[in-house]
């Protein structure tokens, strides 16, 4: 049944602007309007602070699961320029049905209210990311933030990242770590939160409205133009 709700509506002419941005940015590019150039790793998520009270399940109880990770350029600007640094975490068996589920950062700012504000980061800096916008999880707006933990080394992103949370615009909680072996290959998976939530976080409609028809339009002129020959490294 479609969602005709207020917040649906209202987020749903900005997400087909979106959509159409994307589809152009992708055929004009002859590949991924998104994040087209990035790097896959593989690791695992520790949980050291379990949130029961969220009942988002992976987060309440202390312990590990493997994870899958890409981070990219998000504008797939040309090498040398600035960029909005994304990195997308999938959590295996954390979704509905003992399935994946996907949840996406992007580099944004560190004060409470610049926290939901991308940020451009310059070639081979990384930083703070977070969820930029929040998703509800036990009745509460809820958003995430990696941190980094080590250096990045020989091009590649940090391979230690602290986990946080916040409620509303509150202060950042700790809620464990992420470790990752990072290659210079990229991957083809598809990240995505809409499709692949986590159990227990629920997306906001306006935000449904607003990103998964970018997401769609990117997805069918990828599959209607890929890239034929070697990516650059990001």
């Amino acid at each position: 049944m479609t969602d005709r709700s207020p917040q649906s509506l209202a987020g749903a002419l900005p997400g087909v602007l979106l959509a159409a941005a994307a589809a152009l940015t992708g055929l004009l590019r002859r590949d991924k309007a998104l994040h087209p150039v990035g790097h896959r790793g593989t690791g695992r998520l520790t949980v050291t602070h379990p949130a029961p009270a969220l009942d988002v399940e992976a987060l309440t109880r202390a312990g590990t699961r493997p994870c899958r990770t890409r981070w990219s350029r998000s504008m797939g600007l040309p090498r040398g320029w600035p960029d909005i640094e994304g990195l997308a975490l999938r959590l295996e068996g954390a979704g509905p049905d003992g399935g994946d589920a996907d949840l996406l950062f992007a580099s944004t700012g560190g004060r409470r209210w610049s926290r939901y504000l991308m940020t451009l980061r310059g070639p081979g800096r990384f930083g703070r990311l977070t969820t930029l916008v929040p998703a509800r999880a036990g009745g509460r707006a809820v958003t995430f933030r990696l941190s980094p933990q080590s250096e990045p080394r020989d091009g590649l992103p940090p391979t230690t990242y602290a986990l946080d949370l916040a409620l509303g615009t509150g202060d950042w909680q700790p809620v464990g770590h992420i470790d990752v072996t990072w290659v210079e290959a990229d991957t083809t998976d598809r990240f995505d939160p809409i499709t692949h939530p986590l159990t227990g976080l629920e997306q906001y409609a306006f935000v449904t409205a607003l990103r998964e028809p970018a997401y769609v339009a990117a997805r069918a002129v990828a599959r209607a133009r890929p890239t034929h020959g070697e990516r650059p490294h990001a």
